[in-house]
């Protein structure tokens, strides 16, 4: 099977023969792939030596998806199985941990079990205590861990470990360390990511999130014109915080927020009820109907795709009664999803309506938190999060020829 690496991925595989081995930098740059081909190789190595074999993701899921698949294609199921109901698989006949690092009683499993290998899928994101256990379970003299992560703020404590000047073998990657990318591919990627994002995910560096969070707001603000061709909601749920719903609508391959809805028992003293923000909601997608003429998108029983705050459960279960509702519960992950909304903006992929007030307010004022790591200060944020669900949640990016949305 001939398999062709980067001058970088070589560079690795001479260079990473230390405790702990870490690739670090920029997205596509070569940094799991370079694992699919590895990890079946080490943990042969280790076969019949004292120890456990372990594989740690953001979440079991995600280890599936980004490493368990792609090991798969290249290898086959025969040799690379699919993480079973009790947390492991097979690769190569080793039996090999899986688990979820994003919370410590995840792992609580592996307390007092010698670990000879661990590979780490997106480090960065993990809960700290979780890699620091591992520092007491790689206690054998062949123990090794290999790691990928994306970078995040320099301050964070995965830089710090890769900075402390322990037995680490650590490894930056930028975008174009890897000369198998198409170069169009590479191309657009750079234009289609600004600021932090740039910084991170094209250059590869450890930098703070500051300042304002979509700076390119302005080219986005624009009234619809032409004729719709689909249609869409998403709601950011609130009692005493605001409540604040989108009515988006798509024409050629934009998606505008046409009608907001906006209510803050904060400011009006007064809160409501899941049922009163339902029959608020009713009026709010009536009165859309009637004045953009979406009857053509809701025919044949077809009901308003409503992208909902996942925490939101009661008032998730009012609206699954609606008859002209069909409740999607919307993806939360925020720093992603911000992401992918800088991105839509840029390109002009989304846009929106001037004349909903608060808002043009909240973007022009969306800032990142100096006082907390990579996330967004937490006030006047609503639409901000409604935004960010109808992005992330339909796939904007993914979907930009829109041809699978339905």
């Amino acid at each position: 099977m001939e398999i062709r690496l980067t001058e970088k991925q070589k560079e690795y595989i001479r260079e990473s023969n230390h405790r702990w081995n870490i690739k670090h930098g920029a997205t596509r740059s070569g940094k799991t792939f370079l694992d699919v081909y590895l990890i079946p190789m080490r943990i042969r190595e280790r076969a019949g030596e004292d120890g456990i074999n372990l594989l740690l993701g953001n979440t079991k899921g995600t280890l599936q998806r980004n490493v368990i698949e792609p090991m798969q294609k290249l290898w086959g199921i025969k040799n690379i199985s699919d993480i079973k109901a009790d947390n492991t698989c097979r690769i190569f006949g080793e039996k090999c941990y899986c688990l979820g690092a994003e919370k410590i009683n995840n792992v609580d499993r592996i307390r007092g079990a010698s670990v000879k290998y661990c590979y780490g899928d997106e480090v960065a994101t993990w809960e700290e205590d979780v890699f620091t256990m591992l520092k007491t379970r790689l206690d054998r003299k062949y123990s090794m861990f290999e790691g990928t992560t994306n970078p995040r703020n320099p301050d964070h404590w995965l830089k710090q470990f890769i900075d402390s000047g322990g037995d680490v073998y650590a490894q930056h990657y930028c975008i174009d360390d890897n000369t198998y990318l198409d170069p169009v591919v590479k191309a657009e990627m750079k234009k289609e990511l600004s600021g932090v994002f740039y910084e991170r995910y094209i250059l590869g560096n450890w930098v703070l999130a500051e300042g304002l969070i979509y700076p390119m707001c302005d080219k986005a603000l624009e009234k619809v014109s032409g004729q719709i061709r689909d249609c869409c909601m998403s709601i950011d749920y609130g009692t005493l915080n605001a409540f604040a719903a989108l009515l988006w609508v798509r024409i050629g391959d934009v998606w505008y927020a046409e009608r907001g809805y906006y209510y803050s028992g904060r400011e009006s003293g007064m809160t409501k009820t899941d049922e009163e923000y339902g029959a608020d909601l009713d009026r709010f997608f009536q009165n859309a109907v009637q004045e953009l003429h979406l009857q053509p998108f809701l025919q044949g029983g077809r009901k308003m795709r409503t992208i909902i705050d996942p925490s939101a459960a009661s008032f998730i279960t009012l609206m699954q009664k609606k008859h002209w509702c069909k409740v999607m519960k919307a993806d939360n992950d925020v720093l992603n999803g911000i992401r992918e909304t800088a991105t839509a903006l840029d390109l002009g992929i989304i846009k929106l309506n001037p004349e909903i007030g608060e808002l043009v307010q909240e973007i022009k004022g969306y800032s990142w938190d100096d006082t907390e790591d990579d996330k967004p200060v937490k006030t006047n944020d609503h639409y901000m999060d409604s935004m960010r669900y109808f992005v992330k949640t339909m796939h904007v990016l993914r979907m930009r020829n829109f041809r699978t949305l339905r």
